[in-house]
């Protein structure tokens, strides 16, 4: 495939990108011919490659794929060392049947789908566990475990959002509070039978419309028909500058509890509330405000955008947060830590990597 000149090809000369299968290309290629072919920001990861590799001792020695299969990598990779497998977007949190052929695997979502309810919300409660089982089956026989010790969850990133430059203070912004995403997904039986997604965006945009009658806060949502797929044009272009100017970011779950509007409303520096999150390393300590029943939220709106000093404090700690765990800078040493876990002899520079792998599963 012919290549436009690109100033990192010779950094990430030993990174490629394959969509399951024989196709593959470099990295950097991926960029200007199929950027969103994995379901996520490849710019994104091109950051975290390059930070990859000032932190990993001996980065030329792997070689690093990023793919959506869990079932197939091209037979080009068999016995190749020091392999490492980035998976992206499989939402079912499944173990790839060639973990143990690799030397180690990162994705984004990790492995483990969480099961989480809502107070009270019998209908909901019951399509998530029969979600979680589905999910549970899915993993039996092939994938019911992890035997290798191998798998690392990773954030998701940002998705489409061009890099920030400067981050407007919160009490500046115009939107009092946003959401852009799809809704109608996979409803069955003429939408008597709705997934847990479903659900949970449907009452979360209905307890919204219902508070904001009467009041004097400015509130945007964007409703979408499907998350755009390769190729496909974005349903909302000002879906950046949005986030930008929201203070809060509405963040229900999707198929999976992780979704990038998380990651993304930190970047921009607002204030993010969410549901339940996976018990993954980078979620510990996550200043995301978390909601178990979405007809509290009139509640919670109105007692934050009643406070600009705790919308402050808030931001700061969005942005912090970021800086701290969420960046390419952070992500790079995670996986520069857990690669040295595995293998020693490829430690940090820093000499600091080599502690127990166990610090860095937590779940994931």
């Amino acid at each position: 495939m012919p290549q436009k000149h690109n100033p990192v090809h010779n950094v990430l000369s030993n990174c490629l990108i394959c969509m399951g299968g024989a196709s593959t290309l470099e990295i950097t290629a991926a960029c200007e011919s199929e950027p969103f072919a994995l379901e996520c920001n490849i710019e994104y990861f091109t950051d975290v490659m390059q930070e990859l590799q000032g932190s990993l001792q001996r980065f030329e020695e792997y070689t690093f794929v990023f793919t959506r299969s869990v079932d197939e990598l091209p037979a080009k990779f068999d016995l190749t060392p020091n392999l490492v497998v980035f998976v992206m977007g499989d939402e079912w949190a499944r173990v790839p049947v060639y973990a143990d052929r690799v030397h180690a695997v990162f994705k984004a979502p990790g492995q483990h789908m969480k099961l989480a309810t809502h107070y009270g919300w019998q209908r909901f409660n019951l399509m998530t566990s029969v979600q979680y089982l589905r999910q549970q089956l899915k993993r039996f026989p092939r994938y019911h475990r992890d035997r290798s010790k191998n798998i690392f969850a990773i954030p998701y990133g940002y998705y489409r959002l061009p890099k920030r430059t400067t981050v407007t203070p919160i009490n500046e912004r115009s939107l009092d509070a946003s959401f852009t995403g799809s809704i109608d997904h996979k409803n069955a039986l003429g939408g008597l039978v709705k997934t847990a997604k479903v659900l949970s965006r449907e009452r979360m945009v209905r307890v919204v419309q219902n508070w904001k009658t009467g009041k004097r806060f400015n509130i945007d949502v964007k409703l979408s028909s499907y998350f755009p797929k390769a190729k496909d044009k974005p349903e909302h272009d000002d879906y950046p500058q949005v986030l930008m100017d929201t203070k809060i970011c509405l963040s229900p779950r999707g198929t999976h509890l992780e979704t990038y509007r998380l990651c993304e409303g930190m970047y921009y520096g607002c204030v993010v509330i969410a549901e339940e999150q996976p018990e993954h390393w980078f979620a510990e300590d996550s200043p995301a405000i978390i909601i178990k029943d979405w007809n509290t939220l009139p509640a919670l709106l109105d007692e934050l955008l009643e406070n600009p000093a705790q919308l402050d404090k808030l931001q700061q700690a969005s942005l912090a947060y970021w800086d701290s765990t969420l960046s390419p800078v952070a992500v790079s040493g995670y996986i520069t830590k857990a690669l040295a876990t595995l293998t020693p002899t490829l430690a940090a520079n820093d000499g600091s990597a080599a502690q127990s792998v166990q610090e860095f599963r937590h779940a994931g």
